[in-house]
């Protein structure tokens, strides 16, 4: 089902032109698929069951987001004992979750869902001042509006002011000021995240975040993704790889994979010299972080690195 799933969120962000970057073989990773187009990098989780999504995996996703100025997704089909519905938005730690149906006239379609599922039922974010002007111009007062819905003029004014409500209600409006009253839901821009930069991790690869830090560079460690931390310098956004792991280059190319996916660029710190160069992933020594003195520097570096044969 899983791995079903996933071949057919690739398919649909293909169809859609994505640059698409598939990581589902890879652990750990708080994001299946990271995908491009244009200026939308999108970062999507896939689960058939939703509620197997574990929460620190949804921070570092939310986290991800902001740093690397993306929109995290969440694909599933079920929840609980239930199926998820087409074009309904839920939420799970903070993250929207659709189906794959809702997915695909999303991306491919370019329809935003208007729905979504909290606590009591299905809801929706209601237009205001659509509803003020429709209600102005057909000459109805406000407690004109209340009695039309069986609710208090408080109620209508809260309307107006934007609250959400639920989708008879909605229909009930649209209904009495005949035309349509409800916004949708922008997954794009669903997330909001704070992001800790000073996050302290000891040891060797603690040392090489402070001597990036002390470079002049923003560095964001990670924990659940390919990369070990995102480093930045003003509009530059480096994926970055420091642990000295046994298949070293095996995880440079899937880092390559995936800053090729975004536009990023990629560096992978070693303890030792390694091959200059995999892919788009640039291989700098430990010891060559000390001879750079400015972030402007660090960057002309891996430049220079990266048109070495």
């Amino acid at each position: 089902m899983y791995a079903a799933l996933v071949e057919s969120v690739v398919k649909i962000l293909q169809k859609a032109d994505f640059n698409v970057a598939d990581l589902a073989e890879t652990k750990p990773r708080c994001f299946d698929i990271v995908a491009r187009k244009d200026d939308v990098v999108l970062l999507i989780k896939v689960l058939y069951n939703v509620d197997s999504l574990k929460p620190e995996a949804a921070e570092e996703m939310k986290k991800l987001t902001k740093i690397l100025r993306a929109s995290p997704i969440v694909i599933g089909e079920r929840f609980k004992f239930d199926f998820l519905e087409r074009g309904v938005v839920y939420t799970r730690y903070g993250l929207p979750v659709i189906n794959l149906a809702t997915f695909y006239d999303f991306v491919v379609e370019g329809i935003y869902p208007y729905v979504y599922s909290a606590p009591g039922g299905y809801y929706v974010k209601l237009d205001s001042e659509r509803i003020r002007e429709a209600r102005e111009r057909l000459g109805l007062s406000v407690g004109d509006m209340a009695k039309m819905l069986g609710v208090s003029r408080r109620t209508v004014k809260k309307y107006e002011e934007g609250t959400d409500t639920t989708l008879s209600t909605a229909a009930k409006i649209e209904e009495i000021i005949g035309t349509f009253a409800i916004k949708e839901i922008d997954l794009l821009n669903f997330v909001e995240a704070n992001v800790n930069e000073e996050e302290e991790i000891e040891g060797e690869e603690g040392e090489i975040i402070e001597q990036l830090r002390v470079i002049g560079l923003s560095v964001y460690p990670v924990r659940q993704a390919p990369f070990d931390a995102v480093s930045q310098a003003r509009e530059d956004q480096i994926l970055t790889g420091f642990k000295q792991v046994r298949e070293i280059e095996k995880r440079a190319k899937l880092l390559g994979r995936i800053s090729e996916a975004i536009d990023a660029e990629a560096a992978y710190i070693t303890d030792k010299v390694c091959r200059k160069k995999v892919e788009s992933v640039v291989f700098l020594v430990k010891e060559e972080l000390y001879s750079v003195s400015s972030a402007k520097d660090f960057i002309s570096l891996l430049k220079e690195k990266s048109c070495e044969e």
